[in-house]
């Protein structure tokens, strides 16, 4: 009998496998913006991984290996010294295999590539050649995510301050940014 690691075991009860940079973006009118998907056209994949976006937010990075450490992370923030603006231009959708991902477009304004450039210098498996941000809003049955596109769409939040890294073994560290100030939620 094999007797698993408790690495191991963390990792595949966690459902992690890489280490994700968030920066989570306070949407006032989340509910109202989620109320217009209709509920039939909701995927859910038979997990908690789709549906409904709760928790508005904008990757900056996913993939990073087990080992990048909460310290390192807080570093790349701590040498940035701009501000994270936010600027949605319009709802798009991606296209995959199974479903539609409604999605706001966000530009990626210097501070999102800078950050995103900045923290691909750590071991990762980042598959994405070109960073591409957005906002979930809602995963899709497939065919469905054309009807909500609206490219007209369009509005900005300034100042993001709250950054997110889920780890590996799916601890999430909260901390707050302000141009080079990290401080620990």
């Amino acid at each position: 009998m094999i007797i698993k690691s408790y690495i191991q075991f963390i990792k595949e009860s966690s459902g992690y496998e890489y280490g994700c940079v968030m920066v989570e973006v306070p949407v006032s009118n989340w509910d109202e913006i989620t109320s217009y998907i209709s509920p039939e056209d909701v995927y859910t994949g038979g997990d908690d991984s789709h549906g409904i976006q709760e928790n508005p937010h904008v990757t900056i990075l996913y993939g990073l290996h087990e080992g990048v450490t909460e310290d390192e992370v807080k570093s790349v923030f701590e040498e940035f010294t701009g501000s994270i603006n936010i600027e949605v231009d319009g709802i798009g959708v991606f296209e995959n295999k199974d479903y539609d991902v409604v999605k706001f477009n966000v530009n990626p304004d210097g501070a999102l590539q800078e950050l995103h450039d900045k923290l691909s210098e750590f071991p990762n498996s980042n598959e994405y050649p070109d960073y591409k941000p957005h906002i979930t809003i809602s995963y899709v049955n497939k065919g469905m995510g054309k009807k909500y596109v609206k490219p007209d769409y369009k509005y900005t939040v300034e100042n993001v301050d709250k950054i997110t890294y889920s780890l590996p073994s799916g601890e999430k560290v909260n901390f707050k940014y302000n141009q080079g100030i990290v401080e620990s939620l």
